[in-house]
């Protein structure tokens, strides 16, 4: 059998003494030889009895002693690598918990799924009896997000004793607190939720018992990571919802849209088409019958036939994709109001001096379709020949105008037939936590003023 560092040392540590004492006494013998035979002429037997022992006892404690210290140096080689696989151990331990938290939020679909295998980490991290997870909304509001291991009641009385009731703010650092009243807990970790050096989104809070291990100070390096990783899935579950509700909110605009184009297309051109087909019966009698009626009923039916292609032309144009991905916002707006006016021979003016360069993506295609539906608007109704479009900032929010030159309308009364895009325009706003404001005056143009937060309680744009 192969001996180990541990067994070489306890078989050392027995032979140390009989293994000495055999020494001396050889030494001693052999001196005693050697006075016999060179030094007979000593004065008495009883010198001759000393010199040996003395020298013996010399021995002895020269072995003794290098003895003594190989085993010395064998604890200590020994103490070394138990220390050397301690630290491969937990780090091997700390390496397969990382590589199980990146695999498992990985293959975490949503927020939820992070959030509860993250609730399950603090009782193998520091033998918490219960945790509580708290994480910070988007106007930095703290709220739980997830507990186990307690009820509501005696969690309320926990974070009373531990004064995390009236915590708002998540800690920089981790914080071990102990309880200012009996709450039948020792003691409680807080450990922040941050992203490297970002701003921390959240913390935990570990409840321990008497005798758990409340704090290890080598443990510090493995709980940061920790909630680093926890932090940094967080976010990431986020981003992906939001890049989620703002791919919902452009299916619901564009499905929003197409339904406003066929709602329009069914109450303008396909009842005035249906109009016509209908004058056209009475025409053959006419023919013979009132042929200069015809002839005022064909230039009547000229002008209608103009309007419908002039509504077809424009819901053709509102079908056309936006091109923000290949132009940028400002870009592709200004393409449209130039493409637009041109199609309705206008003069047209558009300002973007002011606008911020990084609007989100749900505002960009909210703004869009503000202008589109103001000026459809005015292509609609207003008969104008000029129009006026600028975009800026004012009170944390982006502003739009829209102003034309074209016969306006008093916005006390009841909007005039077919005037559905204002209330539209209101919904969507409103959607926005937007304000929408009229500005019209018959005679003398109108102007729509759209005031968006750039912080907002939703990302529906309908």
């Amino acid at each position: 059998m192969k001996a180990t560092p541990r067994n070489a040392i306890e078989l050392l540590m027995r032979l140390r003494w009989p293994f000495a004492a055999v020494v001396g006494l050889l030494f001693a013998l052999t001196r005693l030889v050697e006075g016999i035979i060179f030094d007979a002429a000593m004065e008495t037997p009883a010198g001759r009895a000393v010199d040996p022992i003395v020298w013996g006892l010399l021995a002895f404690i020269a072995i003794w002693i290098v003895l003594s210290w190989a085993i010395h140096q064998e604890r200590e080689r020994i103490s070394n690598e138990e220390r050397m696989l301690e630290a491969l151990r937990e780090s091997n331990e700390r390496l397969e918990l990382l590589y199980e938290i990146n695999q498992r939020v990985a293959s975490s679909a949503t927020l939820d799924e992070v959030l509860d295998y993250a609730i399950t980490l603090p009782a193998r991290l520091v033998n918490a009896a219960a945790a509580t997870i708290v994480l910070t909304d988007e106007q930095g509001q703290p709220y739980t997000a997830r507990v186990t291991g307690i009820d509501s009641t005696a969690l309320e009385r926990a974070r009373a004793a531990f004064g995390l009731r009236a915590m708002s703010l998540s800690p920089t650092q981790p914080e071990v607190l102990y309880p200012k009243q009996v709450c039948g807990w020792a003691a409680c970790l807080v450990l922040p939720l941050a992203e490297r050096d970002a701003q921390p989104i959240g913390w935990i809070e570990a409840l321990l018992k008497e005798g758990d291990a409340v704090w290890q100070e080598a443990r510090r390096p493995l709980l940061a990571t920790v909630a680093s990783e926890l932090a940094e899935a967080v976010m990431n579950s986020r981003r992906r919802d939001r890049v989620i509700a703002s791919i919902a909110a452009v299916e619901r605009a564009i499905s929003a849209e197409r339904t406003r184009i066929a709602r329009d297309l069914h109450d303008g051109v396909a009842q005035s088409l249906a109009f016509m087909r209908l004058r056209i019966d009475l025409w053959e009698d006419w023919l013979r019958e009132d042929p200069e009626r015809l002839r005022a009923e064909f230039a009547t039916f000229k002008a209608n036939l103009r309007a419908q292609i002039e509504e077809l032309r424009r819901a053709i144009f509102a079908l056309r994709p936006i091109e923000i991905g290949q132009l940028g916002f400002a870009g592709a707006l200004r393409r449209f109001v130039a493409e637009f006016a041109e199609q309705h021979d206008w003069d047209a003016e558009i300002d973007l001096a002011d606008l911020p360069p990084d609007l989100p993506p749900v505002l960009e295609l909210a703004a869009f379709r503000f202008v589109q539906e103001a000026l459809n608007n005015v292509a609609k109704h207003a008969q104008a020949r000029r129009v006026w479009v600028q975009l800026g900032v004012r009170d944390q929010g982006l502003i739009i105008h829209v102003r034309d030159d074209g016969i306006g309308f008093n916005p006390g009364e009841e909007p005039p037939a077919g005037h559905l895009g204002l209330r539209q325009m209101r919904e969507r706003a409103a959607a926005l936590d937007g304000q929408v404001t009229i500005i019209s005056q018959p005679g003398h143009g109108t102007e729509v003023r759209v005031w968006l937060p750039f912080i907002y309680s939703t990302v529906t744009v309908a």
